[in-house]
This record gives structure tokens, C-alpha cells and sequence, in this order.
């Protein structure tokens, strides 16, 4: 197993909106029109419920990730179903004071030694990027 670790991202929100937001992936779809120009002509993103979301990746097929756990407020655990690759991702909240929440997002990836190698730069970026988009989001609704 592999780890891929965010930096901890400021959100100048309440915990408990920045989570009721995560924990609902309907809400994602608000900001599909948020995301970088390129990521938009290469992803193709399917209909979200609010437990699951898909889209397809060049290169990497089709990868649905469906909220697997819920700690309220502190943890939302998704996990890949009909992915090439095993992938769990943890969304960690943290409020050291009130209305700055804290995000962390962790991506472990069952990779064998090659796959490693080939693909271990591109997951830490990515796990990087989603975390910046999530910080974005706008939670004070």
C-alpha cells in the first residue's frame, strides 16, 4: 500500500458546514464548472448522487467512488468501486478555532512496485489538486 498525503489546507468556514457539504457528493456537482479547462475536456464526469460519483479518465477508464464511512464532522471515507486500481481517500477535518477548518486529504492506493513508479508522482499531485479545489469551495452558503 501506498500514501499520498495533502498539505493541510485552510478553509474559512465552520467544520460542520465544510463537512455537511462533503458528505453530500450531490453538492459536487455545483462546482463541475469550477474545474481548470483541461480537466474539464479530458473528464468526463457522470451523474452524482450523494453517495457516489463517476467519471472516466483518458488513460484510466471509468472510476467510481462511492462514501464508504461518515464520522461526523472529522472523516468521510470514499473507496473506488470498478476502478483499475484499489483507492481509498479519507477527507480529515480539524477546527483549531472557530470558523477555520482545516482539511487533509490522504490517498492510499494498492500499487505493486511498477505501478509505483509510474504512476506515484501523478497520484501526489492529484491528491494535491483536489484538495486545493475542495478548499475553494465556497461553504458559507
Amino acid at each position: 500500500m501506498s500514501d499520498y498525503v495533502s498539505s493541510i489546507k485552510s478553509i474559512i468556514a465552520p467544520r460542520t458546514r465544510v463537512y455537511q457539504r462533503l458528505s453530500d457528493l450531490s453538492g459536487l456537482a455545483n462546482i463541475q464548472d469550477r474545474l481548470p479547462a483541461e480537466a474539464r475536456e479530458k473528464i468526463t464526469i457522470e451523474p452524482i448522487d450523494s453517495d457516489s460519483c463517476a467519471f472516466v479518465v483518458p488513460g484510466a477508464g471509468r472510476l467510481v467512488l462511492r462514501i464508504i464511512e461518515r464520522e461526523p464532522e472529522g472523516t468521510i471515507k470514499l473507496a473506488t468501486e470498478q476502478s483499475p486500481i484499489d483507492l481509498t481517500i479519507w477527507i480529515q477535518l480539524l477546527e483549531p478555532t472557530p470558523g477555520d477548518t482545516r482539511l487533509r486529504l490522504t490517498l492510499r492506493a494498492d500499487l505493486n512496485f511498477f505501478m509505483r513508479k509510474m504512476i506515484g508522482s501523478k497520484l501526489k499531485d492529484g491528491v494535491e489538486k483536489l484538495a486545493d479545489m475542495l478548499a475553494m469551495i465556497p461553504y458559507n452558503y
